[in-house]
């Protein structure tokens, strides 16, 4: 939790209104579509943490997770479009597969009938065992694959405006990742969960989004 309900609350609706934004600009634009889709599920994630706080109904946690489990995901694809990459059917499948399955664990399993637990500063989410170790890894997977393919196209770039965007694309996940990292590897007496980081550095990611596509747009490059 970033601090306080109501300043989660408030940077979702930052979020929120960041995604119009990002899609207005030009909604016919891969880039901008992707980047209001990753805004507004970041945006959502804040607000269910502001719902857990203030409700303790456990559907909020489940949402909350669910969530979580989209973003590596779109992170892959963002990385992709830059990359100018199409894939086919079966790939699609199985890049987005993991999504399907998390959910349905975080919606069945036991550990989310009872709400997370708000604490001063992070939200403290039910002890998830052996599942919370395969959602760790899918997520460091796949966001180490999406830093992987905005190296490719950075190598791949036609022009260096698109190769430094493509910088700009991979910094965003190290914003998105590097401190989480810090805290689950090198601060395990802490106690934070990965979910719980989360809104802690999606506003700076937000941020970031707004410089990669004011760069785009100066330079004339559209997807």
């Amino acid at each position: 939790m970033c601090f306080a309900p109501y300043v989660s609350l408030s940077t979702s609706m930052i979020e929120f209104l960041l995604s119009i934004y990002f899609l207005t600009k030009n909604p016919r634009d891969k880039l901008n579509r992707m980047i209001a889709l990753i805004s507004f599920l970041l945006g959502l994630y804040q607000l269910n943490e502001f719902l857990i706080c203030t409700t303790r109904a456990p559907i909020f946690t489940i949402l909350a997770m669910s969530v979580t489990a989209i973003l590596p995901a779109l992170a892959v694809s963002y990385a992709l479009i830059m990359w100018r990459k199409k894939l086919n059917f079966g790939w699609n499948v199985l890049i987005y597969s993991p999504i399907l399955f998390f959910i349905l664990m975080f919606s069945l399993m036991k550990y989310y009938h009872v709400s997370a637990q708000c604490m001063s500063v992070f939200i403290l989410y039910p002890d998830t065992e052996l599942i919370g170790k395969f959602f760790g890894s899918y997520y460091f997977i796949y966001i180490l694959g999406s830093v992987y393919l905005f190296n490719l196209s950075s190598s791949s770039a036609k022009s260096k405006p698109e190769k430094i965007l493509n910088q700009l694309g991979m910094l965003g996940m190290f914003i998105f990742t590097v401190p989480t990292f810090i805290f689950l590897i090198f601060l395990p007496s802490l106690k934070i969960q990965f979910a719980s980081v989360l809104c802690e550095f999606a506003l700076l990611l937000a941020i970031e989004f707004i410089f990669v596509l004011w760069y785009k747009d100066k330079h004339k490059i559209s997807f």
